[in-house]
């Protein structure tokens, strides 16, 4: 399975690339990404997502909550596609902000 995130400095942001399947056995590596950030801005870039599995979700949650409480922001950018309808039908980009580039990150 591929899979692989890395963190790229983004003006004030964090931004998380995650590129491949996002489903259980993925969880930990983002949840070890996510702690690495150290702008409380973070960002997290879905658009190189293959499979997005609605399990892996709570793990975007908790990166929000987290930058809230550093008095940051927390964005999801997800392009057309699979991943953006299941955020939209779960209701996940009225809970987060979901952009739909990266150059859609506020400065």
């Amino acid at each position: 399975m591929l899979f692989d995130v890395r963190i790229v400095p983004a003006g004030r942001w964090d931004l998380l690339c995650v590129v491949g399947d996002m489903d259980l056995a993925t969880i930990p590596a983002l949840r070890q990404a996510l702690d690495r950030t150290e702008s409380p801005d973070v960002a997290v870039d879905l658009s190189g997502v293959d499979h997005l599995d609605p399990v892996t979700l709570g793990v975007l949650f908790v990166g929000s909550l987290r930058a809230r409480r550093a008095g940051g922001r927390f964005a999801v950018v997800c392009p057309a596609g699979p991943a953006r309808d299941l955020l939209v039908e779960l209701g996940v980009d009225r809970l987060l902000e979901v952009l739909a580039a990266q150059e859609d990150l506020p400065t």
